[in-house]
């Protein structure tokens, strides 16, 4: 593969013991903040950006390319389910790139990503739309609208971390991300009750304040009405 189509240009740094290479990248971070040409959720964030081209060093992989497939969800952070899938077929331990196959329609639907290792070995993972429903998947209403899309996304990224972790190092694609949410009812859990009656407590304190300068001011009013009307009534006309 010729430099030109490599997606691993990077070199790492010690960015975190080296204080000129830490300056460096906030300064590199900051530039890119300002740029239109990276994704909202990137512009006027320069602590954002910093983290991206630090997870970008470790991943190896270009700071633009990163900036451009990373993706925040729920407070977490995960590249494009596409991007890990070209990071695996250009680094990964395959022969050649992932292939899938497809059975079945609708709720019967299953699809196979498919790859031979430098071994020899066929090595394949199957996702179908009874996985996607009994792990909740199908909350996520992409896996309404294009199915076997999200499936490919599903059965690649498992195939990568079962066969080639080091690839993502861990990371998440933002499709698991956006698969899993945790759904947590508002008052649920004993501190949201606390926070709940605390909040209660301040609310009706507050009320009570209000309600008192309420009557002060009327008292005050009332006060110098009457002080109005002493002064202009003379007991002698």
């Amino acid at each position: 593969m010729t430099k030109e189509h490599q997606i691993t240009k990077t070199e790492s740094a010690s960015f975190l013991t080296d204080s000129k290479s830490f300056e460096h990248t906030w300064r590199v971070a900051t530039a890119f903040a300002k740029s239109k040409m990276i994704p909202k959720h990137f512009q006027n964030k320069p602590e954002d950006c910093m983290v991206a081209l630090m997870m970008a060093q470790q991943l190896e992989v270009n700071p633009i390319l990163a900036l451009q497939n990373l993706q925040v969800i729920h407070g977490n952070v995960g590249f494009n389910s596409s991007f890990a899938i070209a990071l695996a077929n250009e680094r990964g331990n395959f022969v050649e790139p992932i292939t899938w196959t497809s059975k079945g329609e609708g709720d019967n639907l299953a699809v196979t990503a498919h790859a031979i290792l430098k071994t020899g070995k066929e090595i394949s993972i199957t996702v179908g739309m009874d996985t996607a429903r009994k792990e909740g998947w199908t909350s996520n209403n992409k896996y309404k609208t294009m199915p076997e899309q999200m499936l490919r996304y599903r059965s690649a990224t498992w195939l990568i971390r079962t066969h080639c972790p080091e690839v993502l190092l861990g990371m998440q694609s933002s499709e698991e991300i956006q698969d899993v949410q945790v759904n947590v009812p508002v008052g649920g859990s004993p501190v949201d009750k606390i926070n709940q009656k605390v909040k209660e407590k301040i609310n009706i304190t507050e009320e009570a304040n209000k309600l008192d300068d309420t009557n002060t001011k009327l008292e005050n009013v009332i006060s110098d009405s009457i002080e109005k009307e002493l002064d202009n009534d003379d007991p002698f006309n």
